[in-house]
């Protein structure tokens, strides 16, 4: 099979060391920069809360925990430690509509590899990595597990959905599941304080996909992997386009007015896409399937 079509189990293990290159994703810092990796999502001391003691001669009276002081009638502190892991979460769009590129790799494959190379640097961070990979008409759901016990199965799940759609694509069975239906499936999944990554072309972003983000955005951060074919900008001023995918072929004859109305409406429903996002609380990256995935994560993360 045609490495452009479709990943192999080789190409994805192939890319464990490629993870090194990107950066971790949002709110980590290089791993032994501090006691923890993390940031701390909170004001203040910037700690977790982690367990009650006696006072001691010496703490800080900032730390001591007055309702159990007055219960006990003695005084005790709180104790707290730096947050050393945070849960990824993965939602991998592999439906018919990512099956398409007109230059290098398909939509598919470029978001079967970006999602390989988010699940290795969990591998190399040790942070617990959860998934939703979906097609057409099945959801495939793995909850946040160390990723030395899950990475091989969300690999396999990657693997037989992207390579199912070569067989489905002539056959183009009816959708029956939405991105929102996909945002629903993996909410419940998604624990508090996650990294989720959403790669997915986001042709059916719509308002109940709005309400979801917006739920999970409370809780998480969260950000879009735009996947896209750049033809739009690529369209010569004139002349005949053609297309070609197992002995079919497709021509059509493209003139100046054309081109400026295909590219115009592309642009801008990017455009409105970015917008809409942003709008809630989602960090926005674009992945063209025909630049390097690579240069463009190290820039998006």
């Amino acid at each position: 099979m045609d490495s452009r079509l479709s990943v192999d189990r080789e190409t994805l293990l192939a890319l464990v060391n490629d993870a090194r290159l990107i950066a971790n994703p949002p709110g980590q810092i290089p791993p032994g920069a501090l006691a923890g990796e993390r940031t701390s999502k909170q004001q203040g001391r910037g700690l977790n809360f982690d367990s009650l003691r006696r006072y001691q001669p010496g703490d800080d009276v900032r730390l001591i925990d007055w309702q159990a002081t007055a219960r006990l009638r003695q005084p005790w502190i709180r104790l707290y430690n730096e947050e050393r892991e945070r849960p990824i979460f993965l939602l991998v769009d592999q439906r018919l509509d990512m099956y398409f590129a007109t230059q290098g790799q398909t939509k598919s494959v470029a978001a079967a590899k970006t999602a390989a190379l988010l699940a290795w640097r969990s591998w190399h961070d040790s942070d617990r990595v959860g998934s939703l990979v979906f097609n057409d008409s099945e959801m495939t759901l793995q909850k946040c597990r160390p990723p030395r016990t899950t990475l091989n199965a969300l690999l396999d799940t990657l693997l037989r959905y992207n390579q199912q759609l070569p067989e489905q694509y002539p056959q183009e069975p009816a959708s029956s599941i939405t991105l929102a239906a996909a945002l629903q499936r993996a909410s419940g999944a998604i624990p508090n304080g996650a990294w989720v990554a959403v790669l997915s072309d986001f042709h059916d972003l719509d308002a109940n996909c709005d309400a979801l983000l917006a739920g999970l955005r409370r809780r998480c951060e969260v950000s879009a992997f735009v996947v896209l074919d750049d033809l739009h900008l690529r369209l010569p001023a004139s002349g005949t386009l053609a297309a070609t995918y197992q002995g079919h072929e497709a021509a059509f004859a493209l003139s100046s007015g054309l081109k400026a109305e295909i590219e115009q409406s592309i642009t801008a429903r990017l455009a409105r896409q970015q917008s809409r996002l942003t709008r809630l609380g989602v960090r926005v990256n674009h992945l063209v399937v025909s630049q390097d995935l690579i240069k463009q994560l190290q820039k998006g993360l």
